[in-house]
């Protein structure tokens, strides 16, 4: 593997000293770490989870949201194509381009886990930040188990921007009234019918032609939804909810399927006590989730659940104040900018706070917006701190799109690479500049228009 010169010149002898410190290890900090680490780059991953992988695996939001094909094309790319690429040639990804696309968890994390070894990034999972301050020539950071950690420069992908936040960046929280996206304890089921299914509901059950398996793909649907509005009124549901997102099937494992359907409304997904009171309702909401499906969908009267998530799915919090901030006018006009680093076409998608309702803005056909490069950049506080994933500069209803993993992959990317070129020129961030990571980007794959 080539490596970057003055990057690799640059290492020193000190266990504990990196290039760059990458915070989260989910789809953005996982995609930012391989992509720094193919530069040259001394990379660290910090995740506070004992697996890689982000709401997609500790959350159990196994599917992909299709942010990545606009209906004619790709335009997502670059190191999250080919970990899907990879995925779909294990048979672990149910492929549909157009639509969701359920993936098996455990290969998923698998994958982002030989990526970041392969690109030499020292994985530290079950670990937190707990502190972190600026110093002459980068950023401490102390850890929950005992270690401490320099890098030259700090990518926080761990979706409350904590870290960002401690080096000086500013944030806006949720809406413009501080409210955000209520919360989803997902969940797999097992003992599903395909058969029964299929035959109640034809369209119920799709065929994968790499796997050579039929599989349940239940997404927000309308016989579904009709009966959970009766059994909501007659009082034998209580799951603030007014339809069922997805029931889709796990690639290999016939007859499991992943289940995102309860609603935990909250007023701060940060506070320890309130995500404890959330999942504990959460939990309560399987419950009765499931009693709903035995007596109600053909093919589940028999299901058990079989695995839930390592923490409750957190879909907002924390907006970073960026260089620029994307509105809600700008991802729903399609917006096209010279400094783009990433593009989303997935539907604005916002649960509702307060709320059992949701409001689903799907894009035309062959359209998307542009993520700018400034919105990675803190507008204050320390110039050796990038932000990627769903902290970044975006308001709430731009959010509501670019959420999802394909999209928060490509500005992890783009968050990486601006990480290593800041550790080997000893530039802050916004002197970095959008060209060069640009440059980068489409030298590896990427897709920016």
């Amino acid at each position: 593997m080539k490596r970057h010169p003055s990057i690799a010149n640059a290492q020193t002898t000190t266990a504990e000293s990196f290039d760059c410190a990458m915070i989260g290890g989910g789809p953005a900090g996982a995609a930012a770490a391989i992509a720094a680490g193919r530069m040259g780059a001394r990379c660290v991953l910090i995740e506070r989870h004992d697996v890689l992988g982000g709401m997609g695996t500790a959350a159990l939001v196994c599917v992909f949201c299709p942010s990545n094909y606009d209906g004619y094309r790709f335009i997502i790319e670059g190191v999250f194509g080919e970990m899907r690429r990879e995925l779909i040639a294990a048979g672990s990804i149910y492929e549909h381009p157009g639509g969701m696309e359920a993936f098996d968890p455990e290969a998923w994390a698998a994958i982002l886990r030989r990526k970041c070894e392969e690109a030499g990034v020292e994985v530290l999972t079950g670990n937190s930040v707990i502190t972190a301050e600026e110093t002459a020539d980068g950023v401490r950071l102390e850890l929950g188990c005992g270690r401490t950690v320099h890098a030259k420069a700090v990518v926080d992908a761990a979706g409350h921007a904590a870290v960002a936040r401690q080096l000086g960046a500013v944030t806006h929280f949720g809406r413009h009234d501080g409210k955000v996206m209520p919360l989803t304890f997902c969940y797999l089921l097992d003992g599903i019918d395909l058969a029964a299914v299929k035959a109640a509901i034809p369209h119920g059950v799709l065929y994968d032609r790499h796997t050579g398996e039929e599989y349940i793909r239940l997404g927000d649907c309308p016989e579904l939804n009709v009966l959970l509005a009766e059994e909501r009124r007659a009082g034998r549901v209580n799951i603030p909810r007014d339809h069922i997102s997805a029931i889709y099937g796990i690639p290999g494992r016939p007859g499991r399927g992943f289940v995102n359907f309860g609603r935990v409304n909250i007023a701060n997904p940060e506070d320890p006590q309130q995500v404890a009171a959330a999942e504990e309702e959460g939990r309560r909401q399987i419950s009765d989730g499931v009693d709903f499906f035995r007596r109600c969908i053909p093919g589940f009267a028999h299901v058990e659940v079989v695995e839930t998530a390592r923490q409750i799915g957190v879909r907002e919090s924390h907006h970073l104040c960026a260089l620029h901030v994307l509105s809600a006018a700008e991802a729903e006009g399609c917006a096209q900018f010279p400094d783009a680093i990433a593009q989303s076409c997935y539907s604005i998608d916002i649960h509702i706070p307060d709320s059992d309702a949701s409001v689903l803005k799907p894009f035309a056909p062959g359209t998307h917006f542009d993520i700018p490069w400034r919105c990675l950049i803190p507008n204050s506080g320390s110039g050796r701190v990038v932000v990627a994933g769903r902290c970044l500069g975006a308001d709430h209803v731009a959010a509501g799109s670019l959420r999802v993993m394909p999209t928060m992959a490509a500005t992890g990317e783009a968050g990486g690479i601006t990480a290593a070129l800041m550790a080997d020129t000893g530039k802050p961030a916004r002197e970095i500049g959008a060209d060069a990571v640009r440059r980068r980007l489409l030298e590896t794959g990427g897709i920016l228009d």
